[in-house]
């Protein structure tokens, strides 16, 4: 499945193949979010929903951005899609401190200008809280990725050479 967050958009091709499976199965098969008794919340307060999606953003840019302060080169897509999921599995259901602080950087957001976020302190902050939340063992998956890129690109150009 992809899922894009910065759109909130499914692939096209992968939605088709959802429908198709609940159809030969008969039911909902609950492909998507599972709203079930937080559906009511959300349609009582929809500002609440994009300021989820707003902190969401939030946290991936800055993570992208502390990934980019690493200087991973050709390995730092990969070390960014691995992160991503590690990150957003981790953020499922935060400790109350992770909630407390989280909601402290959506609010400076929200009471900053345009939104600009971009303050040394919060970026900072935020970048020190994501690389807590994530666990070493996390760590070493996004290093792993991030250096599997690096050898696939260095066998590439080695393979190349030689047929040359």
């Amino acid at each position: 499945m992809h899922f894009d967050w910065q759109t909130f958009t499914y692939d096209s091709e992968w939605l088709r193949e959802a429908v198709r499976i609940e159809d030969e199965a008969d039911c909902d098969i609950s492909a998507g979010f599972d709203w079930g008794a937080t559906l009511g919340a959300v349609m009582a307060y929809p500002e609440r929903y994009s300021q989820l999606a707003r902190l969401r953003s939030i946290v991936i840019r800055e993570f992208k951005e502390l990934l980019a302060d690493w200087n991973l080169g050709v390995g730092a897509e990969a070390a960014l899609v691995c992160g991503r999921g590690l990150l957003m599995e981790r953020l499922v259901d935060p400790t109350p401190e992770v909630q407390k602080r989280l909601l402290a950087v959506l609010e400076e957001d929200l009471a900053s200008p345009q939104g600009d976020s971009s303050s040394k302190q919060l970026r900072a902050g935020l970048q020190e809280l994501l690389q807590g939340v994530l666990t070493r063992e996390d760590w070493e998956l996004i290093a792993a990725t991030a250096g599997n890129c690096v050898r696939e690109q260095v066998l590439e150009r080695f393979q190349t050479a030689k047929t040359a």
